[in-house]
């Protein structure tokens, strides 16, 4: 008697005698099937016939995935929530826990699957691509992962100097698994000017530098500094500078995540985009699609970083403003220290990091 009452109410005993294959046939049809074992769990049995019933039933594919975690059936938990929402079209939530347990399973290509799908449902969510990034990036495809690390940076509608140090770290070892050290270095600055005066310690130096020997970069321990007024009437700091040895002139932006340049610029300074992944940016007039490449080299007056990430954009983008090329944004600007004092940007190197 104590036995029976302790149990979930699943009428009668249909757990122990019944054969699940066939009575919850239509329910494996959508969700995929279970062991028998699993099924016989008296709770399962009851969320499965809650699903047989109704078949979109948020409440119950979220407590069928809880117990079929409990029980050990941590796959058929993630693909109940996975062919769950591709089902019903909701909620986007499974598809968050479904890529988290597939990754901890070390299913990373399943898991890239199910991210695709999040992605391809929420294109706009940062989380999503943060997520995707992450199974990307433990399914080997580094490229592929960068893309979405920045656009979880790019996506996030917040204070940029709160989010997570993990993104800015996952990107920098992603470009350091393609040998693109110099590169690696970006996203660390990236972080640390978000915030300089509390993340400018030891420790990130001393990634940074480790980064920047193994890449060779270029960082001259001799101080260097250059100066740009402000422009009163724009509001803005406009400089000529050199892409690839191609001149142009350039806004000086430390609001911008890369340096942008336009298509026909970006064919002057035989900047390759071909075979480039395609990112967002958030600029004053929204987002925008672009590619992520590099340059070879960058140089303002004395100031001069190679492997540069850089942001192709289409010739017929409006944002920058008639006579410009583009934007000198933090993948070149954070290698060094910029000051706005007195109407005027000041950049120089930085100093030696030991």
């Amino acid at each position: 008697m104590l036995l029976f009452t302790a149990l979930p109410d699943v009428g009668y005993a249909g757990y122990l005698t019944d054969n699940p294959d066939e009575v919850f046939e239509s329910v494996y049809a959508r969700l995929g099937p279970l062991p028998v074992a699993a099924a016989r769990d008296p709770s399962v049995w009851l969320k499965l016939e809650e699903l047989k019933r109704e078949p979109c039933d948020q409440k119950s594919i979220d407590e069928l995935s809880q117990w079929l975690d409990k029980l050990g059936y941590r796959r058929q938990a993630a693909d109940g929530l996975y062919n769950f929402v591709k089902a019903c079209g909701a909620p986007l939530t499974a598809l968050n826990k479904a890529v988290g347990i597939y990754m901890k399973l070390t299913d990373y290509p399943k898991a890239v699957e199910a991210a695709d799908e999040y992605v391809r449902r929420a294109p706009s969510d940062q989380n999503a691509r943060y997520l995707r990034g992450m199974a990307l990036d433990g399914a080997g495809d580094y490229r592929r992962a960068l893309t979405d690390y920045s656009d979880t940076i790019e996506l996030y509608s917040g204070d940029k100097k709160t989010i997570s140090s993990n993104v800015f770290l996952r990107m920098a070892n992603a470009y350091a698994a393609l040998k693109q050290f110099c590169e690696a270095t970006a996203p660390i600055n990236r972080w640390v000017a978000l915030d300089p005066a509390a993340r400018d310690t030891s420790k990130t130096q001393k990634i940074i530098t480790d980064y920047e020997r193994q890449g060779n970069c270029v960082s001259s321990s001799e101080l260097r500094k250059e100066s740009f007024p402000l422009q009163k009437q724009r509001g803005v700091v406009i400089a000529k500078a050199e892409i690839n040895g191609v001149r142009g002139l350039f806004v000086l932006d430390t609001g911008a995540s890369y340096v942008s340049v336009k298509s026909a610029f970006a064919s002057k300074a035989k900047i390759a985009d071909a075979g480039s992944s395609e990112i967002t940016l958030s600029t004053p007039n929204g987002q925008i699609k672009a590619r992520l490449s590099r340059a070879d080299k960058v140089a303002l007056g004395k100031l001069e970083a190679t492997n540069v990430p850089i942001a192709v954009q289409k010739d017929d983008d409006k944002s920058f403003g008639p006579g410009i090329d583009g934007l000198l944004g933090m993948s070149f600007l954070s290698r060094f220290e910029v000051q706005m004092a007195r109407g005027s940007m000041e950049i120089r190197t930085r100093q030696s990091r030991k």
